[in-house]
């Protein structure tokens, strides 16, 4: 984000932000990645089988956004 769009963001959720901002992702996909951070988070502290079975499940979801973000990002289009 840095070198394309000049914007230092410092946290991830800081990032999924400004990549709604600058139009890399729409409200629903942003919410969604912000999800996807939140679930990353709890594998910090998931002990329990079934807590690690509910997040694993949730990957599917993640998998085709991260992979249109990733394109978007390549492709230097902002928009959604």
């Amino acid at each position: 984000m840095l070198e394309r769009e000049g914007i230092d963001c410092r946290t991830p959720k800081g990032c999924i932000r400004e990549f709604f901002s600058a139009g890399y992702v729409s409200e629903e996909d942003a919410k969604l990645l912000l999800e996807m951070i939140d679930d990353r988070n709890l594998t910090s502290h998931t002990y329990h089988e079934e807590g690690a079975e509910k997040l694993f499940s949730s990957l599917k979801r993640y998998i085709p956004l991260m992979e249109l973000l990733y394109q978007r990002l390549e492709g230097g289009s902002g928009s959604t």
